[in-house]
């Protein structure tokens, strides 16, 4: 399965990317399992909070990836 990633802020820092394609084995996928593949190969991620919307909707990590989708890491923000 291919999916694509968007980092921003101090997530894009800790990548040093502001997005990538993955090619997953799986074929099904929650954002639970993504998480901890990225957390794998980004460690830092362990230490940071932050968000996950898919195909631009703040979800769930129950909820599961399809083929395509967009996957945004955000990290904590602020409103006023």
């Amino acid at each position: 399965m291919i999916i694509n990633t968007k980092y921003f802020g101090l997530i894009a820092d800790i990548t040093k990317k502001k997005e990538e394609q993955l090619q997953l084995e799986e074929t099904l996928i929650s954002v639970a399992s993504l998480k901890s593949i990225m957390e794998n190969n980004y460690p830092d991620l362990r230490k940071t909070s932050y968000s996950v919307a898919v195909n631009q909707a703040l979800v769930g990590v129950e909820t599961n990836l399809k083929e395509q989708d967009v996957i945004a890491f955000l990290p904590p923000f602020a409103g006023g």
